[in-house]
């Protein structure tokens, strides 16, 4: 029986988070004769049981590949398999880790689960992807959180945020915005409030043809009846105010002010009057004012 010296060069680090420990069977550490018992057949398959002091250790080592296991004397074991390595199990199987479990995958990974699958983590989850996540969920998915839920595209480095559905979506609770709205529409059951902006009460900041009611407090704001315009205070024009059907009971220029004022109707109207004749070489009556 010949004493074998196996691992006498350092295992060479596994490119990962860990790397192969030595074996107790090195150049500092040589198995002592007569402690070692090694069985190697012709080919270099070898079997040894080490009974040094200190040194224990079990090593079956496959002679060409040097695909081996081993287990030492402070109760590590070492499985190496210098090519593919195949593991069915046609029942069950339990593993429990008492420490930390690190895998390094070099390649790609495939996992198929055929039933379902079920995580828990008792302390925090962090997932760094390097490249791009793609999650794809046949029935529905759902996301939630007991405490705050943060989505964001960093804005570091200039992501935006894109959420989509065929049907709609539905926000049940409050939406800040910190830039802009842009929508082809927008319909609200309610109101919108924007501060000193823009205000709906419950009647309607504005109807489906267009009414418009301004400056009301809810809820004693009108109902905004379609095609007329209500106001609790003035209407200013820079350029023009055209109202072709107007009604004017009052005209006071302190209320009404506007630079240029159109009103078609009213115009044509005061524009065509009769001027009353009292004879023949009389001189009709007098003219009146014109509007402009």
């Amino acid at each position: 029986m010949a004493d074998l010296t196996n691992g006498e060069i350092p295992a060479p680090p596994i490119a990962g988070i860990f790397t192969e420990p030595l074996s107790n069977a090195n150049s500092d550490t040589p198995p002592q004769y007569p402690f070692n018992k090694v069985t190697q057949t012709k080919s270099g398959h070898s079997f040894e049981l080490d009974d040094t002091p200190n040194g224990e250790r079990i090593r079956i080592q496959h002679g060409k590949v040097t695909t081996f296991f081993e287990m030492n004397a402070a109760g590590d074991m070492v499985v190496k398999i210098q090519r593919d390595g195949y593991e069915i199990i046609a029942g069950n199987k339990n593993v429990t880790v008492g420490g930390t479990c690190n895998i390094t995958v070099t390649g790609d990974c495939n996992l198929q689960v055929n039933g379902n699958m079920n995580q828990q983590i008792n302390g925090d989850y962090n997932l760094t992807v390097k490249g791009e996540t793609n999650i794809r969920s046949v029935g529905e998915l759902s996301l939630s959180s007991d405490d705050d839920l943060s989505i964001s595209a960093n804005e570091n480095f200039g992501g935006s945020l894109r959420l989509a559905a065929s049907d709609s979506l539905f926000l049940d609770s409050d939406l800040h915005v910190g830039g802009s709205i842009t929508a082809d529409s927008l319909t609200v059951e309610s109101r919108v409030n924007a501060g000193m902006g823009v205000f709906a009460g419950p009647d309607g900041f504005t109807s489906a043809l267009g009414g418009l009611s301004l400056g009301y407090p809810t809820p004693a704001t009108p109902i905004a009846v379609p095609g007329s315009i209500n106001t609790i205070g003035p209407i200013t024009s820079v350029v023009s105010v055209a109202s072709p059907l107007a009604t004017h009971a009052v005209v006071n220029t302190s209320i009404l002010n506007a630079v240029l004022m159109s009103d078609k109707i009213n115009e044509g109207i005061f524009k065509t009057h009769i001027h009353p004749t009292f004879g023949p070489g009389v001189p009709t009556g007098t003219t009146p004012t014109p509007m402009f």
